[in-house]
């Protein structure tokens, strides 16, 4: 395929160089470049705030804005004749003559510049992918951002997840020739320059607010709820109260899972220790008295683990924990269950994944994982792998990454059947990590299709959520907020009620409904 990038020469930028590197490695891509005759460079303000961010936080280099004029002008230029795709990154008015045009726009706006907009007023980012060769149906993405308020970090996330977006379109099979319709009518957002320096001070002076609650009251910290309960779980009740279980003052407890072995009842847990800047597996025992123990480290490594997923298998209790930093999917054994576990095996390599769920379905192994993409976070966007057994060749969907949307993709908990359903907890990390669970019904799970509905929602009051599961009576859920010296929490289950479904072939989000649907015709071919 001859793909050919627009670019406007006053903005060659990194993450333009990750697209065409990522074109580059399809077997029989041709990537070249033309460059616009006239340039829209980014305002001056919106530089400086940059360079300030930098300055303040720290930032150093490798991000989606960057310039890399000298790589992305040692691309070739477009043939004579007709391209196969030109992707429009420029907004210019003339382009390469091409079968296929794909121009993604952020919040309506052509270019970076819709991000900065979104940025300023406050605004959910959508990533549309407006395509000649669907017109009216355009590929859309829904990033998040590891910190809302800094203009850098929404401008990483968002073209991070821009990448995959093109890269997915581009897979699809379509028709020989583009449609006489035509792209919509975009216009280019324009803000005054003190109102984006007011925004940027706001941002360090409530930073500076964040720190000083921390010196006053300890800060936000992640604990646990548990509770027992043989006969009705949460999502049966519809309201229960947890018991609330925290770190000390050396560190803080997240991600439970429980496991019952021999009469006894266990809570292992991502333990996060401040002195080493990293999470270690733990494992609490737990009482149908009510009473529990210290908690007591049972995996550590050079590098930070959590989401602790322990499952029995083949008569040997296994344990998948999220090791995303050290780029593998490692598989431990229990030798003495729960306190001695030994690393079996390395399931997958050069993946920088996170919260592995595996799932027994239709005869294999699937791994459901949120990948890590260039500066994207780790909870924009979901992934999946199938395997015949648990030590074997994991294969990816041939739909990867099957969503792009930080609402619904990064794993929250094992897959459970609940009233008929099959149900997967997710993160919803819209607005902030760890904003709430939600609950979402696997429609569809095969080589080629994956489709999925949310139907429900766990709401802790003003407290955040990113962990939900129940095993023998015990159902442990994870809370985010003041929680120091909390005991008990009550959390509400809520059903959503759903919109009409939206679907499309390899389609990444509905444009604006709940339910989302990624069918994938047989024929086309985490973190």
């Amino acid at each position: 395929m001859r793909i050919c990038l627009s670019l406007d020469p006053s903005r060659l930028l990194r993450w333009h160089l990750w697209l065409a590197e990522a074109l580059a490695e399809v077997p029989g891509n041709e990537v070249s470049c033309a460059l616009a005759a006239g340039s829209r460079p980014l305002p001056l303000i919106c530089r400086l705030l940059l360079e300030l961010e930098r300055l303040v936080y720290g930032f150093r280099g490798n991000g989606a804005i960057d310039p890399v004029e000298a790589a992305l002008r040692c691309l070739p230029p477009p043939q004579a004749d007709q391209v196969d795709v030109v992707i429009d990154l420029s907004g210019a008015e003339s382009l390469p003559a091409a079968r296929r045009v794909l121009t993604p726009v952020f919040n309506g706006a052509p270019g970076e510049i819709g991000i900065v907009a979104a940025w300023l007023n406050r605004q959910d980012l959508l990533v549309d992918l407006h395509d000649t060769a669907r017109p009216l149906q355009p590929w859309t993405a829904r990033p998040a951002s590891r910190d809302r308020e800094v203009l850098a970090a929404r401008l990483d996330s968002a073209l991070s997840c821009a990448v995959p977006l093109i890269l997915k379109a581009l897979c699809e099979e379509t028709g020989s020739a583009a449609s006489d319709i035509p792209g919509p009518r975009m216009a280019v957002p324009s803000f005054g320059a003190l109102s984006a320096l007011v925004r940027a001070t706001g941002t360090v002076a409530s930073k500076a607010i964040g720190l000083l609650d921390v010196l006053a009251r300890g800060g936000r910290m992640w604990g646990i709820g548990w509770r027992f309960d043989e006969s009705a779980g949460l999502l049966d009740k519809g309201e229960a109260a947890f018991r609330v279980l925290t770190g000390n003052a050396d560190s803080y407890l997240a991600d439970p899972f429980p496991f019952r072995h021999q009469g006894q009842d266990f809570i292992f847990v991502e333990q996060y220790l401040y002195s080493k800047n990293r999470g270690c597996i733990a494992v609490v025992t737990v009482n149908r008295d009510g009473t529990a123990g210290a908690s007591r480290i049972v995996v550590e490594e050079p590098h930070h683990l959590s989401y602790p997923f322990v499952f029995e298998q083949d008569g040997q209790i296994w344990m998948i924990p999220e090791s995303g930093a050290a780029r593998n999917v490692s598989l431990y054994r229990a030798v003495e269950f729960p306190y001695r576990w030994t690393r079996e095996a390395c399931l997958m390599e050069g993946i920088e994944g996170y919260d592995t769920t595996p799932l027994w379905h239709a005869g294999g192994f699937w791994f459901f994982v949120s990948p890590r993409l260039w500066r994207s976070t780790s909870w924009d966007v979901l992934s999946l792998y199938r395997a015949e057994s648990l030590t074997g060749s994991w294969t990816p969907h041939t739909a990867n990454p099957v969503l792009i949307d930080a609402r619904l993709s990064r794993p929250a908990g094992a897959v459970i059947r609940h009233g008929g359903r099959t149900l997967r907890p997710v993160q919803d990390c819209a607005r902030v990590y760890g904003g709430a669970v939600t609950f979402c019904q696997i429609d569809a799970l095969g080589a080629s299709e994956f489709a999925q509905t949310p139907v429900g929602r766990i709401w802790s009051g003003a407290l955040g959520c990113h962990t939900y599961n129940r095993r023998s009576g015990l159902e442990v859920i994870d809370l985010f907020g003041h929680i120091r010296g909390l005991r008990e929490v009550t959390t509400a289950y809520r059903l959503l009620v759903p919109d009409a479904p939206v679907s499309g072939p390899r389609g990444v989000s509905g444009p604006r409904g709940q339910s989302l649907s990624w069918p994938v015709s047989s024929g086309s071919a985490h973190p």
